[in-house]
C-alpha cells in the first residue's frame, strides 16, 4: 500500500501563525510545496525549512480524497490547511 509523509508545519508569517500539512514522500519536497503555499498565501518573505516543517509520521494514501491522490501522484505532494 502506497503511503504518504506527513510533514508537521508551523510558520509565523504577516503577524499570524500558519498551520499545515505538507503530505509528500521526501523532505526536500514537503520543503518546495511549502514554501510555495507560503507564496500563494502572498508571504513571499516567510521562508519554510526544517524547523519549521518536520516530519510527523505516515499514512496510506488511500486516507485521503482521489484529488488529493492525484495531486500526489502528480505534483509530490499537497497541502491540508489546519489554521490560517
Amino acid at each position: 500500500m502506497e503511503s504518504v509523509k506527513v510533514f508537521d508545519t508551523w510558520v509565523e508569517a504577516g503577524g499570524r501563525m500558519h498551520h499545515f500539512d505538507v503530505m509528500t514522500r521526501d523532505e526536500a519536497t514537503a520543503l518546495k510545496l511549502a514554501n510555495e503555499h507560503m507564496a500563494a498565501m502572498g508571504l513571499v518573505a516567510a521562508v519554510v525549512t526544517t524547523q519549521e516543517c518536520q516530519f510527523c509520521h505516515q499514512e496510506p494514501l488511500a486516507y485521503f480524497s482521489e484529488a488529493q491522490q492525484r495531486m500526489f501522484r502528480e505534483s509530490g505532494g499537497f497541502i491540508v490547511t489546519l489554521s490560517e
